[in-house]
């Protein structure tokens, strides 16, 4: 089975991830980093499906530069100096029929037109949707064959327009620990990451109510928009997003969280999870589904008002012990319970429980798909780079159309010694073993040349290929200069 997940990002976090020189690189290293925070469900999806041999990609469709540079490369008649909603999902339905997925996958149904879904629902299977946000007023469902949703109360509410919906909850990708501190820094006593004010009005004023007793410090989108005299204002220091969020929350003690307002009585937000996941005593509204998520005030603590959690909160920070008991077993809920291998099981459930009734669902889970693209991965260490020439490059290109060859390196900095070759290059050295799977997961190489001088236990970088590869069962050969 083949699954293309469609997702948008907030447009302030993609300011910030093109704010350098990230829209002149190549599309598939734009792809990665657009991932690499960890911003949003990430590519957490795509990571846990390929461990259940699924092959899966997300697209973030309304990342203008990412979507242009896919276009450049695959789609040439497709670039165009300006750029709408209506040129973006011309190039979403390219990488549709490019990628030829059995289910489509939309994370944002408010972003993506009931018409564009009716065009396309002849080149898939399944189109499912995904959605615990408000809805736009009207909008058309009717081309969904399934709705997910982590909001209880809106399985019921998709169920009475005619739409089949399921309860599928959030959850924590445990690679985002690679954020975590490695001194178990504790230096933040009190926070809280996240939106401020506008669907979050309720939320927002027990923040307001929290920071006029204790010493809250707050990052969020929507802080600019806050009565300069409020306290709240006063604690905001600006937004942090993607990896930034993530280190604030690792090195919280205590971190706050409130619902957004049309949850209602329920528990659902992505916070519960990236805050246990992150090492943080969590502190959240009380909801009546909690305790089948968390058992309160062991795994988390709940408040009901402002006075409850002003006290329990300062309970926690004259008893530190005490938070870092119930932070660590949250931590351990979350990654036993809540981590998106347990999540992709069940999504793969769901699919196939409520699948068409015109065609086999057995028939597509079961069968093996060959490769759609001859790929060919050359992996090679940054001082080896001047090696692999043109010539040998030549002699291994193939005829087919779009990029074929992608080269691996272990270069800190962006190499562009070779024209017209691809390349998956490492910002991080801890990230390497990031930068490989998700290299291997999104090119999905037919095969993989190690290319090196020295022999190959010399090299960090292919004895990870090499582990990584082995694991996902690919076939590669080594090169020796």
């Amino acid at each position: 089975m083949r699954i293309l997940i469609v997702d948008t990002f907030y447009y302030p976090y993609l300011d910030s991830l093109y704010s350098h020189d990230l829209a002149n690189r190549a599309w598939i290293d734009q792809h990665l980093a657009h991932f690499q925070g960890g911003f949003g469900t990430g590519n957490s999806y795509s990571h846990g499906l390929s461990v259940l041999g699924i092959e899966a990609l997300e697209i973030v469709s309304n990342s203008v530069p990412l979507q242009l540079s896919w276009a450049k490369e695959y789609r040439p008649d497709l670039v165009s100096s300006t750029i709408d909603l209506q040129h973006l999902l011309v190039i979403l339905e390219a990488q549709i029929h490019w990628w030829q997925p059995d289910v489509l996958y939309i994370q944002d149904i408010n972003w993506v037109p009931n018409t564009f879904l009716a065009q396309i629902q002849s080149h898939v299977s399944m189109i499912v949707g995904q959605n615990a946000c408000p809805l736009q007023p009207d909008l058309d469902l009717s081309n969904y064959h399934l709705m997910l949703t982590s909001l209880p109360h809106y399985v019921e509410k998709f169920k009475s327009i005619g739409i089949r919906s399921e309860y599928f909850p959030i959850g924590f990708d445990d690679r985002l620990l690679r954020f975590s501190s490695s001194d178990n820094d504790k230096s933040l006593g009190l926070t809280f990451v996240g939106g401020l004010g506008g669907f979050h009005n309720k939320g927002t004023q027990y923040l307001e109510d929290i920071s006029r007793d204790l010493p809250l410090q707050v990052w969020g989108y929507g802080g600019e928009n806050l009565p300069q005299e409020s306290n709240l204002y006063k604690c905001w220091q600006g937004e942090a997003w993607a990896e930034d969020m993530y280190r604030i929350l690792s090195k919280s003690q205590i971190t706050i969280n409130r619902h957004i307002d049309i949850a209602e009585g329920y528990a659902n937000n992505m916070r519960l999870y990236e805050a246990t996941g992150m090492g943080a005593c969590l502190v959240t509204d009380s909801k009546s589904n909690l305790a089948t998520l968390f058992e309160p005030d062991v795994e988390i603590v709940t408040y009901s008002s402002s006075g409850e959690a002003i006290s329990k909160i300062k309970s926690l920070l004259e008893n530190p012990k005490a938070a870092s008991e119930i932070s660590r077993k949250g931590q351990i809920r979350t990654l036993r319970d809540h981590n998106y291998r347990v999540l992709m099981e069940k999504l793969l459930q769901l699919v196939k429980i409520n699948w068409p009734s015109n065609c086999n669902v057995d028939n597509i889970l079961s069968r093996k798909i060959p490769s759609r693209r001859d790929s060919l991965l050359i992996v090679c260490s940054q001082k080896d780079l001047q090696f692999l020439s043109d010539e040998i490059l030549d002699n291994l290109r193939c005829s087919s159309s779009g990029p074929v060859i992608q080269v691996l390196t272990d270069s800190v900095n962006y190499i562009d010694s070779i024209p017209q070759v691809n390349y998956w290059t490492l910002v991080d050295e801890k990230d390497l073993d990031f930068l490989i799977i998700n290299c291997l997961e999104a090119f999905n190489p037919s095969l993989i040349l190690l290319f090196h001088r020295s022999p190959l236990n010399e090299y960090l970088l292919m004895d990870r290929v090499i582990h990584h590869s082995n694991q996902k069962r690919l076939k590669f050969i080594s090169k020796r200069i």
